[in-house]
């Protein structure tokens, strides 16, 4: 079985930019979740594709599912109980959803997000900064878009096709990036943190 771990450390010894290696990991490997059951990974592409009507690449299986185990917080993926993380990369579908964001808002009013709540406690003006936040870098993640419409219907999709996969993942969620440049940016960003959290 081919080893994400093993190669990430051999890439970065050597010293293969963080670029290459998430065009190479992200783009191009087999995913660890999935390598015995690649049937099941592109049923699950299929459907993300078909629904959005983008390209079959431009679904792309992200998070610990992709690698085996978290590039940040070390966790190993465990099936049945980890989530599995699809990035839906087209331009046209994320320009549709901030416009979207945008009026349902009313130009992103802080008092149009839901606060998220952390430790108890309701983080005032949280649920548009975190909104904000992921819109620069290039990504719409539907659990802090403003509560209307949009959002519950691209929560609903989501949980639509994870029943199907019960029996693999805890759930499966998906992020929308505006170009294959964001997306590749924001593994990057993992892979950063990877190498400069492991000795080598």
């Amino acid at each position: 079985m081919f080893d994400h771990r093993q190669n990430l450390d051999k890439n970065r010894q050597d010293r293969t930019s963080s670029r290459e290696m998430a065009r190479k990991l992200y783009l191009s490997y087999p995913t660890c979740a999935l390598s015995n059951d690649p049937e099941t990974e592109y049923v699950i592409r299929n459907r993300f594709a078909s629904l959005y009507k983008v390209p079959l690449s431009g679904i792309q299986i992200i998070g610990s599912a992709k690698t085996g185990f978290s590039l940040v917080k070390k966790s190993s993926f465990s099936p049945k109980t980890s989530d599995l993380d699809v990035a839906v990369i087209d331009g046209r579908l994320f320009h549709e959803f901030w416009e979207d964001a945008y009026e349902t808002s009313r130009g992103f009013e802080e008092n149009r997000f839901q606060d998220p709540i952390q430790h108890g406690k309701v983080i005032v003006g949280g649920g548009r900064s975190r909104f904000l936040s992921y819109l620069q870098r290039g990504i719409i993640a539907p659990d802090y878009l403003p509560p209307g419409h949009l959002r519950q219907r691209l929560i609903a999709d989501a949980d639509r096709i994870s029943t199907h996969h019960k029996q693999q993942f805890a759930k499966i969620s998906a992020f929308f990036y505006v170009s294959e440049l964001f997306f590749q940016s924001k593994q990057q960003d993992a892979i950063e943190k990877h190498w400069q959290q492991t000795p080598l």
